[in-house]
């Protein structure tokens, strides 16, 4: 096994069980890193109340961790900012990833 196939499996089982919302915001705090959740809801647009549950689930699996204080650009606030702890993998990867969702849901 390869270690760009490793890391797919590994990538896999991390997010076997997560749910679809939850997927969607740990997609964006891969991509989109240090981001509080104001700002992440209206990138998303979804209510903050709806991030704000998503994060905090995603916090107890271990699977986003704070990333400091900073002010949101929305609210001008000092607020929390959040990271995916496995940020976004280069290209060729994500592109497998991507592959390999599509064949599981056929």
């Amino acid at each position: 096994m390869s270690q760009a196939d490793t890391s797919l499996h590994a990538y896999r089982l991390l997010t076997q069980n997560l749910t679809d919302r939850q997927k969607e915001v740990l997609d964006r705090l891969r991509y989109f890193p240090d981001v509080p959740n104001m700002e992440l809801a209206v990138n998303m647009g979804w209510s903050v109340n709806r991030i704000t549950g998503r994060v905090g689930e995603l916090r107890k699996l271990g699977l986003v961790l704070d990333a400091g204080k900073r002010p949101c650009k929305i609210t001008g606030g000092m607020s929390h900012c959040w990271k995916a702890k496995y940020p976004v993998l280069p290209p060729a990867r994500e592109e497998k990833i991507a592959e390999a969702n599509s064949q599981q849901l056929l």
